[in-house]
């Protein structure tokens, strides 16, 4: 493996502990890191969409509240 590395015969980036794994089981990794960002990131929009939604009819609430104390 260091004879590769020093004369270049390998296409692999060994950055990150990738002398370690190879490169099939790197891949998938990486991957499953994928899915996981996925998964969070549409969580939080979620969250988000939820939070707006509550917000917008607590508005509502409130205004009506107002309107109803003439």
């Amino acid at each position: 493996m260091a004879h590769d590395l020093i004369f270049g015969k390998t296409k692999r980036d060994w950055s990150c502990g990738s002398i370690v794994l190879p490169a099939k089981q790197q891949k998938q990794i990486f991957n499953k890191l994928d899915d996981v960002r996925y998964d969070v990131r549409r969580a939080g929009s979620r969250a988000l969409t939820g939070m707006l939604v509550l917000s917008g009819a607590l508005g509502v609430l409130a205004i009506s509240n107002f309107k109803g104390r003439h």
